[in-house]
C-alpha cells in the first residue's frame, strides 16, 4: 500500500486561537458557528477521487449509520461499491474505514476491512507468521491514523468553531518542504482560514445552502533560497463544504503543490512541479442497488 501523506500533510491541528463559541466574547454580527448534529439515520454515496499530476483514479463507497458498541456511540459503516473496476492509481489511495464516534462528535476508533488491497498483498508475501503480524500491526496503525485524520478534517476540528465571513483566521503551524523524502525540512508555516456562506451544498440541490471553509498553508520562509539548485516551494489547500447546522460534509477537496528547482550539467535551472490531491463528494439519502435488481426511473 502506498500511504498517501495527504491527510497528514493537509490536516494541521486547529489550535485554541481560533475563536470558539464557548468563549464569553460578544458574537460579531454575521458570525457563523459550526455545530455538530449528525442525524441518527444516515445513508450516503461517497465518491473518492485521487489526483496526481494530471492523472486521476476514482473509488465509490457507501455510508450507513448503525448503533455503536457502547451507549451514546454510533458506528458509521463503510462499504466499497462492489463490482467496480479500479485503476492502478485509485488502488494507491488510502481506503475509507468504518468508524465509531460519540454523541459529541469525538472520534473513538476505526474498523478496517480484511479485503483491503494491502492485506491481500501481505498474504502474498513470503513472510513468517511473526513478520506478517508485525506488518499487519503497522498497516492497522496507518489505517487508524488516516481514519482519524479524515474525521478531523470533515468534523472534528470544526465543532463549535466560530468564523466571521470576510475575516481571515491565521494560525502558526509547520509543514514539510524539500526535494524528496530524504532531503526535506520541516519548516514554520502559516495557515490562513476563511469561510464563505450561502454556498450550494451540492450540484444536485442548489436550494440547500452550506458554507465553504477554505484553508491555505504556506511556509513562512523560503527553503534554501540562496541555492538555485535546491530551492523548493510548497502550498497546501483544503476546502470543506458543510452544513453549518449539522457539520454533515458535502465535499472535501485537498491539494498540495510543490515546485522544486535543480541544475542541469550545463548550469541551467530546471523547475519540476508536482500536484497531489484528493476529493470526496458525499451524496445523502441514496443507497446501493442490490445485485440482480434494476433501478427504476
Amino acid at each position: 500500500m502506498l500511504r498517501s501523506s495527504l491527510s497528514a500533510a493537509l490536516l494541521t491541528g486547529l489550535c485554541a486561537c481560533v475563536t470558539s463559541s464557548a468563549s464569553h466574547k460578544p458574537v460579531p454580527e454575521g458570525a457563523v458557528v459550526l455545530r455538530f448534529a449528525w442525524p441518527e439515520q444516515l445513508s450516503a454515496r461517497v465518491t473518492h477521487t485521487l489526483l496526481i499530476s494530471g492523472s486521476q483514479g476514482q473509488r465509490t463507497y457507501w455510508w450507513s449509520m448503525r448503533p455503536g458498541p457502547e451507549e451514546g456511540q454510533r458506528r458509521l459503516l463503510v462499504r466499497e461499491e462492489a463490482g467496480t473496476s479500479q485503476s492502478p492509481l485509485s488502488a494507491m489511495a488510502d481506503p475509507e474505514s468504518s468508524i465509531i464516534f460519540d454523541a459529541q462528535g469525538d472520534f473513538v476508533s476505526h474498523e478496517s476491512h480484511e479485503e483491503s488491497e494491502a492485506l491481500g498483498l501481505l498474504n502474498a508475501l513470503p513472510l513468517s507468521d511473526e513478520q506478517a503480524a508485525a506488518v499487519r500491526e503497522q498497516l492497522e496503525a496507518a489505517r487508524e491514523e488516516v481514519a482519524r485524520e479524515r474525521w478531523m478534517q470533515r468534523v472534528g476540528r470544526w465543532r463549535d468553531v466560530m468564523f466571521v465571513p470576510g475575516e481571515t483566521v491565521r494560525l502558526k503551524t509547520r509543514m514539510w518542504v524539500g526535494q524528496s523524502s530524504l532531503e526535506r525540512e520541516e519548516m514554520e508555516a502559516e495557515e490562513r482560514i476563511t469561510i464563505e456562506t450561502g454556498v450550494a451544498c451540492s450540484q444536485d440541490d442548489s436550494e440547500k445552502k452550506c458554507v465553504r471553509v477554505l484553508s491555505v498553508t504556506e511556509p513562512l520562509h523560503p527553503y534554501r533560497a540562496s541555492d538555485p539548485c535546491e530551492r523548493a516551494r510548497a502550498l497546501k489547500r483544503f476546502e470543506l463544504v458543510t452544513d453549518p447546522r449539522t457539520l454533515l460534509p458535502y465535499l472535501t477537496r485537498s491539494l498540495r503543490e510543490d515546485q522544486m528547482d535543480w541544475c542541469r550539467d550545463d548550469g541551467t535551472v530546471h523547475t519540476r512541479e508536482m500536484h497531489q490531491g484528493e476529493e470526496f463528494i458525499f451524496t445523502y439519502g441514496v443507497e446501493p442497488v442490490p445485485q440482480g435488481t434494476y433501478s427504476r426511473r
